[in-house]
């Protein structure tokens, strides 16, 4: 339950400072995403399962600040997540480079899915918005790594095995 309390208010808290405080470091309009990094880099950790679950709830919130559809962020995020997941399970979780350059392609995928979801229903996006905004997410996952692994390794965050 503690786990469960944990990544609802950390979330909670990256959204809040997605909407409020990030937006004013932003670079010619680019903002990263820090939710998205830290669904992408908990499921890299932790696994496909519990990253779908993390990664719908993540883009239900961010689908409250998108116009016109609801529920695209959410299915993006849960399609990175599942995929991040499968990407964890055959790295060395210590190291860092696969993470940060799976952040990276895993946003441009999500800015795709996005852009042809949104194409469908006649939303206009900008598709060099997707490139560096993955940049962006790609340095912020440099340094939100370590942080997130370090929560996933305290004993309350941690699987336990039963038998």
């Amino acid at each position: 339950m503690k786990k469960i309390a944990t990544l609802f208010f950390i979330t909670l808290i990256l959204f809040i400072a997605d909407n409020s405080i990030i937006p004013f470091l932003s670079i010619g309009g680019y903002i990263p995403s820090l939710v998205f990094v830290f669904v992408i880099n908990y499921s890299i950790i932790n696994g496909s399962h519990e990253g779908l679950w993390l990664g719908a709830y993540a883009g239900l919130l961010q689908d409250v600040y998108f116009n016109n559809v609801l529920g695209v962020n959410a299915f993006a995020n849960m399609i990175c997540c599942v995929i991040a997941g499968y990407i964890g399970i055959n790295i060395f979780k210590e190291k860092i480079l696969i993470p940060v350059v799976s952040t990276f392609l895993l946003s441009i995928f999500k800015g795709l899915i996005l852009f042809i979801l949104l194409y469908i229903v006649k939303v206009n996006t900008s598709l060099r918005s997707i490139l560096v905004n993955s940049l962006y997410n790609m340095l912020l996952s440099i340094v939100a790594y370590r942080f997130i692994f370090k929560l996933c390794s305290k004993d309350f965050m941690e699987k336990r095995w039963k038998f």
